[in-house]
């Protein structure tokens, strides 16, 4: 009997996690815990922009729009920010890729030289040209391989 191809990348993974369970049992769980905390910070961080926006609007009395966690993934992975919130996602999101080898303060002040770096690259008639060495997102997301 032929198996999908769902059915052998679904054993397939369960073979990988086995091979990763028998070798380092506590790395699986390290890399289950780190991605539990990451869900957890941003949940968090979205939760608290949308009460903040809540008691905005009744005090107002203009309807916010609501934030939900895909939309500042989307922001992210765009390098926009249209939820208000992707530039605390992407710190959080750095904070736990560096693994405390760089703080809070050190990446903000390296961001702020890249930005000050590119202003002075980019032509001052034309803004609209993207600074050199910049990667486009959609080049990026063209061609995602299948790893599964």
């Amino acid at each position: 009997m032929a198996l999908s191809n769902a059915e052998r990348q679904k054993r397939h993974r369960e073979r990988q996690k086995q091979k990763l369970a028998e070798v380092a049992p506590s790395v699986a769980i390290q890399y289950e815990n780190v991605g539990a905390d990451l869900r957890e910070k941003l949940y968090s961080l979205v939760n608290t922009e949308n009460t903040r926006r809540e008691k905005i609007s009744r005090s107002t009395e203009l309807p916010l729009e609501q934030t939900d966690f895909s939309r500042v993934i989307l922001d992210i992975a765009l390098n926009e920010d249209h939820s208000g919130l992707a530039d605390r996602a992407r710190m959080i999101l750095l904070g736990a890729l560096c693994m405390g080898e760089s703080s809070e303060k050190e990446i903000s002040e390296a961001r702020r030289q890249k930005e000050a770096a590119l202003a002075e690259d980019a032509p001052d008639n034309q803004q609209d040209v993207e600074p050199h060495g910049r990667i486009s997102p959609l080049e990026h997301y063209i061609r995602v391989p299948n790893f599964g």
